[in-house]
């Protein structure tokens, strides 16, 4: 019986760990479903300035993915203009994105800068933005995330 676990947990594992190389997916969703933003309503950042746990009767695909929402006005919202609301760089994070990285995001480490959503996986990732320039910074993602969107 404990081979038969070893074996489970070591191909979990395997699989775990090749997912982010093996299939760059242009949003960020969990490995066992397609949500994206771990369920928050995106539009609840730029609406209340606050993360917004979504609902599963509120959804919306958009690029392969789930997206959730709090209520139908904020789905709506989406739907009329995905680009306006959905996170730059697929919800990735944006401090790895601008090294070169795909990582995933803590929910409640965001900023919106110029009208633009960004995600961070670490309170330390949008703290090296702000103090070295948030700017500069996004020119560096902005340059990997095309590279990743040209690789797909």
């Amino acid at each position: 019986m404990l081979s038969r676990l070893s074996f489970i947990l070591s191909f979990l594992f395997a699989v775990l760990m090749i997912h982010p190389a093996a299939a760059f997916e242009e949003i960020n969703t969990g490995y066992f479903d397609a949500t994206a933003l771990q369920g928050y309503d995106s539009t609840g950042y730029f609406s209340q300035s606050r993360p917004v746990e979504g609902n599963k009767t509120f959804s919306f695909k958009w690029k392969g993915a789930e997206w959730r929402f709090a209520d139908a006005g904020s789905r709506d919202l989406f739907a009329a203009n995905p680009e306006g609301y959905a996170p730059q760089y697929g919800g990735y994070c944006s401090n790895q994105m601008s090294l070169g990285n795909l990582s995933d995001i803590d929910p409640g480490v965001w900023l919106i800068h110029d009208g633009k959503l960004y995600f961070f996986g670490h309170k330390e990732g949008k703290d090296r933005w702000q103090r070295t320039g948030i700017a500069a910074r996004i020119q560096d993602a902005d340059r990997h995330w095309k590279e990743y969107l040209a690789s797909k």
